[in-house]
């Protein structure tokens, strides 16, 4: 009997931290039908905590980014990796990614199908000048060399499309896929022991401790509260010691914990009476959608990709403008003061999130990989 032929797909990554790009590609990696590809996944840097939840029957790959000894060695050495494994398809998520990979593939001389997943607003980013330059002119000059590319969601695909001068048929919409069964069995485990602040309902947020986060407006947020509330953010990054010392100075440092990053921030996140996402701009924010899963009522600002696409106002989150402390505390207090409301929104954003399961984007995903565009 014939065996039948698996696509192989050579996924690549920076390393495995906690981010949401890096638990899609994990929830990817479990999902992806073995009958049809075989997937490997390639690192430039064999590191991070979510290596472990990687499926034993997907090979990772080290380019050994840190102590490779010379500046630019690792990026060889990824072409080397391309050559000998030959796969079929090359697909790369984030931009400094996207980029060494299109030098990577073309140093390889591989014929691979290359897919750019691009995950973050480029229109609304404030990244450094330097950064965000580097970062536009890269992708208006080398995305263009890829075989299809991915934004997850429908205005960043709108943004690479002009920004890059491609073909509508070139770049595809496909949101970040939301494992919901996995969410709610995980949330069921043991919760971080660690004593949370004392008194008052708790108020969540998720995310990496840096300026994009709005983390610091958060914070002020929640020092004009009616309600007195405690704050945990589940997060880790360069911010943490200036967000307590903030936290200090507003004279809410006793009802604010910085919970650092957490392989399985489900038990915490099911607790919270109120989840909130301060950013400044996002692609499709997974902790959002993550919070909604588990139906806990959300207030989230109107950042320039992601939040409108998932949030309805009023029917199963609450939006509120950017860089605004009033407006995040008056949503917050709005929950809060009317627990009726705040349970009509919770139960309304699991439905919502229910849209987003990996069940329904995976076929979308399978299709781009085997050569189909499935535009929205």
């Amino acid at each position: 009997m014939t065996t039948p032929h698996r696509v192989k797909v050579l996924f690549v990554m920076p390393a495995l931290s906690g981010g949401g790009a890096e638990r899609v590609v994990v929830r990817i990696l479990r999902r992806l039908d073995r009958r049809r590809f075989r997937p490997v996944l390639m690192l430039f840097e064999k590191t991070g905590p979510l290596l472990p939840e990687v499926p034993a029957d997907v090979p990772v790959l080290d380019c050994g980014r840190n102590g490779s000894g010379t500046a630019g060695r690792w990026l060889w050495t990824a072409a080397l990796r391309i050559r000998a494994e030959r796969p079929e398809v090359v697909f790369s998520f984030l931009w400094f990614t996207n980029l060494a990979t299109i030098a990577a593939h073309r140093l390889s001389g591989s014929s691979a199908r290359l897919i750019l997943s691009e995950r973050l607003t480029i229109d609304g980013a404030r990244e450094g000048i330097l950064k965000t330059g580097i970062r536009k002119a890269g992708i208006r000059l080398l995305y263009r060399k890829a075989d299809a590319i991915v934004a997850n969601s429908a205005a960043l695909r709108e943004q690479l499309a002009a920004m890059c001068g491609l073909p509508a048929n070139r770049v595809v919409a496909i949101p970040n896929p939301l494992d919901v069964d996995d969410i709610l069995a995980r949330s069921r485990e043991t919760a971080d022991p660690r004593p949370r602040p004392a008194g008052g309902p708790l108020v969540v947020a998720m995310g990496r401790l840096v300026r994009q986060k709005g983390f610091d407006t958060l914070i002020r947020a929640m020092a004009l509260l009616r309600t007195p509330a405690q704050l945990v953010i589940i997060g880790e990054g360069p911010q943490a010691g200036e967000l307590r010392e903030m936290a200090k100075r507003s004279g809410i440092g006793d009802r604010v914990d910085l919970a650092g990053f957490q392989t399985n921030p489900y038990p915490l996140l099911r607790t919270a009476a109120v989840f909130v996402l301060s950013s400044r701009y996002e692609g499709f924010p997974n902790a959002l959608l993550e919070a909604m899963a588990l139906g806990v009522p959300a207030v989230a600002t109107r950042c320039s990709t992601g939040p409108e696409e998932i949030v309805n106002h009023d029917v199963n989150g609450l939006l509120v403008p950017v860089d605004d402390p009033e407006a995040i505390a008056a949503g917050i207090d709005r929950l809060l003061a009317d627990r009726a409301f705040g349970n009509r929104l919770g139960q309304a954003a699991q439905q919502q999130a229910r849209t987003f399961d990996i069940s329904r984007i995976m076929p979308r995903i399978e299709s781009l990989i085997e050569g189909g565009l499935c535009a929205e």
